[in-house]
């Protein structure tokens, strides 16, 4: 007879499966019918159709099902689920999935600010923290580390950031469900481990129903995941974590959720580097992320989501084995290997360590100095975040202008995303300001043929007795930055050129294998001579 245990699984895993199969076409059609869709445009989005959305609600219904089926299940057999001492975390939870998804199908909608999106997630976070699920504390190779007062910040942080994780890696089609696929069983692999039923049938049943969608989400995708289904994902995996971790062992404690969240944590934190060191909202979305640096290396989708889904779940079977061989050591090296594997590779996150780099050096005042006039040290630092043109010609043109026009600082920020085409450049001098001199800065949008493709932020001085010059010195200054844009709007015209002439030739490549494929074999229009 089949254990209860094993059946409940079977229900939790295929019966969400089955379901997301069923309930994806449904919510795909409606959502082209009521015109909920993602609509391509001209900055971001490289997908050439409106292609619905609403996935991360045919996610959340499968899987509800699903884990409706298994209890109505386990009171038939007996089988006492959830546990004593989890029931009203899992209640919790289920509302935080409930109330994450809304948030997500809002955000899908309206496109809410980062802000207010960010308060919906802290209060779900709160009601979480006040059910029981704390991070109390851990320990690194035999060290205790226990938090105290900040065992509520700290989870509000964890639940928050993986919350996030899944969302900002959700830029090209089945990535995210992939790696939520990947990190839904590692989880179900944990906790049916420790014997918890209800959390792996939670996670089968995610599992499942994720599965099923990526039938619908592998490119070409015909629906997306969008907000609501990526942050639910995120939440629940967040969640199981930390109630994972409070049931393994302290040393455990640490390396678990780390290994398993390595690859959307190191994600996100290049992100958030990324945009704080070059001065850009932490909520403005870009295309620096790892599935983006993969692609601008001529990869396709589908092998940059492969790629991904294989080192996260490389770092999800480490964290696997650390649990059940009891060596803390396994996950932490790994995790350590791949960050060492992508940045050395140049794959991903090598601009950022560069930009951190810069910013120390910079902080320490030994980056980029060099003596200008009167004495004045000058600090200037260039990055090349994405693509190849040679940005920094531009710069240096614009940097040996900045005595004359008396500029005492210039940042320069390059942002063509569907060209896949990035740079930063910022320089300043530690000359100190006159007393009688006064102060102005400059903030100018670049816009290339209605596109907003960059930003340029000017500071300068102008002396007191040049009484009624300062606005004729900005005008200057524009004047100056008018024939950049031209500049900026050759290069960006050429790179276009060249965007057509790679995908001719990668077509026309195309069409020169499928005709070989397909072509009659020379023996075949001309049969051996059978000799008589």
């Amino acid at each position: 007879m089949l254990d209860p245990t094993i059946l409940l699984y079977v229900i939790a895993g295929i019966g969400a499966f089955v379901a997301s199969l069923a309930i994806t076409p449904l919510v795909r059609a409606t959502s082209i019918r009521l015109g909920f869709v993602d609509r391509p445009d001209r900055r971001r989005k490289a997908h050439k159709a409106p292609v619905a959305l609403g996935g991360g609600a045919a996610v959340f219904v499968a899987m509800a099902l699903a884990v409706t089926a298994v209890l109505v299940t386990a009171s038939f057999m007996g089988v006492e689920i959830p546990k004593p001492g989890t029931f009203v975390p899992l209640v919790c939870l289920a509302i935080g999935a409930v109330s994450i998804v809304a948030l997500g199908l809002l955000d899908d909608l309206k496109g809410l600010r980062g802000r207010y999106k960010l308060l919906g997630q802290l209060a779900i976070a709160a009601l979480l923290v006040w059910s029981g699920i704390r991070i109390e504390g851990f320990t690194v190779f035999g060290n205790q580390v226990t938090l105290g007062w900040f065992v509520i910040p700290a989870t509000l942080f964890w639940l928050v950031g993986t919350t996030n994780a899944v969302n900002l890696i959700d830029g090209i089609d089945g990535l995210a469900g992939s790696v939520g696929l990947i990190l839904c069983l590692t989880l179900a692999a944990i906790t049916g481990g420790q014997g918890n039923i209800t959390q792996t049938c939670v996670m089968l049943a995610l599992a499942g129903a994720l599965l099923g969608f990526l039938r619908y989400n592998f490119a070409p995708a015909t629906i997306y995941l969008g907000d609501a289904g990526s942050m639910l994902v995120g939440l629940a995996c967040g969640t199981i974590a930390v109630m994972a971790s409070a049931k393994s062992s302290a040393a455990m404690a640490f390396a678990v959720p780390i290994a398993v969240w390595s690859v959307p944590i190191l994600d996100s934190f290049a992100a958030l580097v990324r945009r704080k060191l070059t001065g850009r909202s932490m909520f403005s979305p870009d295309r620096g992320h790892l599935h983006h640096s993969l692609l601008v290396r001529g990869w396709t989708v589908q092998q940059a989501a492969l790629f991904i889904a294989l080192i996260c779940a490389t770092t999800c079977l480490s964290a696997v084995l650390s649990i059940y061989l009891k060596k803390e050591w396994i996950a932490i090296v790994t995790v350590i290997a791949v960050m060492i594997f992508l940045i050395s590779t140049r794959t991903f996150g090598h601009i950022e360590f560069q930009l951190l780099k810069g910013r120390m050096h910079r902080m320490a005042s030994s980056f980029g100095v060099r003596e200008g006039s009167k004495g004045a040290s000058l600090r200037e630092s260039s990055f090349q975040l994405q693509g190849s043109r040679e940005w920094s010609k531009l710069w240096a043109a614009i940097v040996e202008a900045a005595e004359t026009y008396q500029l005492t600082r210039i940042k320069l920020t390059i942002d063509m995303p569907l060209l896949h085409e990035s740079f930063y450049a910022s320089w300043d001098t530690s000359r100190a300001v006159s007393a009688d001199a006064h102060v102005w800065r400059l903030s100018h949008p670049l816009v290339i043929d209605g596109d907003h493709v960059g930003q340029m932020e000017i500071a300068g001085e102008t002396k007191s007795e040049a009484r009624g010059s300062t606005l004729a010195q900005i005008g200057q200054v524009l004047d100056f930055l008018e024939p950049i844009e031209d500049d900026i709007r050759y290069i960006r015209e050429h790179i276009q050129v060249d965007e057509l002439s790679m995908r001719a030739c990668r077509t026309q490549e195309r069409s020169l294998a499928t005709e070989s494929l397909t072509r009659t074999p020379v023996s075949a229009e001309f049969p051996p001579v059978v000799p008589n």
